[in-house]
């Protein structure tokens, strides 16, 4: 019987070795971009003629891209807060409680994920219109957990199916509230989720362009 390396799955290694350059490629150009930040010329050159942190000093010399960064970083947090507040008690309630249209429910929370965001920033900015909002915050406020809630409600709902309810309920059995036993039982074995939706909504937010431009009026986020 054949063990260690010779036992491997030529298949499994095709894959392996295709994952490997799929993800080189699709990073190189990140990784050179990065590195051509530094460079100390005029010229965009790969290897550098040279290094410095000119163009870093320069960004912060921008009075609009620094506004624009702290306005994108404020909205950023402040939605990522909400859609991962919203997306526990959903992911919650869907998972742990069987009630009527639960699947249609499902369904809709999760449908700004298939809607184009050319669609969804021009509805909002009729909408925005037609109900006279004057809040640009608030308005782009609004839009970003829109977006941003499906990512935080399917990764904090996968990782509660994957969880033993059994656990919760011997916590109930032995004396503990419901309230109780969830914090003390199930919050703690969804921290791992609960930080990988913080990444993903964030990084959806302060990236956002598409949807975005449709709604800024005067703050202008940093992508637009």
């Amino acid at each position: 019987m054949r063990t260690g390396a010779g036992s491997r799955d030529p298949l499994t290694t095709l894959a392996t070795v295709i994952a490997f350059v799929v993800l080189f490629v699709a990073t190189f150009p990140l990784f050179v971009t990065a590195i051509t930040a530094f460079n100390a010329t005029n010229e965009t050159v790969f290897p550098p003629n040279g290094w410095s942190l000119r163009w870093f000093r320069n960004i912060a010399r921008q009075p609009e891209l620094v506004q624009a960064a702290g306005f994108s970083l404020v909205l950023a947090v402040v939605s990522s807060a909400i859609s991962i507040s919203l997306g526990v008690v959903s992911a919650v309630a869907l998972t742990r409680r069987k009630f009527f249209g639960r699947d249609l429910i499902d369904a809709f929370l999760m449908s700004p994920l298939l809607v184009p965001q050319v669609i969804l920033g021009l509805s909002f900015l009729v909408f925005f219109v037609r109900v006279g909002s004057r809040q640009p915050f608030l308005n782009l406020l609004f839009l970003h957990v829109v977006i941003t809630f499906p990512y935080a409600l399917r990764v904090i709902r996968s990782s509660l199916t994957r969880m033993n309810p059994k656990l919760e309920e011997a916590a109930v059995g032995l004396g503990a509230s419901s309230l109780k036993s969830f914090f003390l039982v199930t919050f703690p074995q969804m921290r791992p989720s609960l930080f990988v939706a913080i990444f993903f909504c964030f990084v959806v937010s302060f990236d956002n362009f598409t949807a975005t431009a449709f709604l800024t009026v005067s703050g202008a986020t940093l992508p637009v």
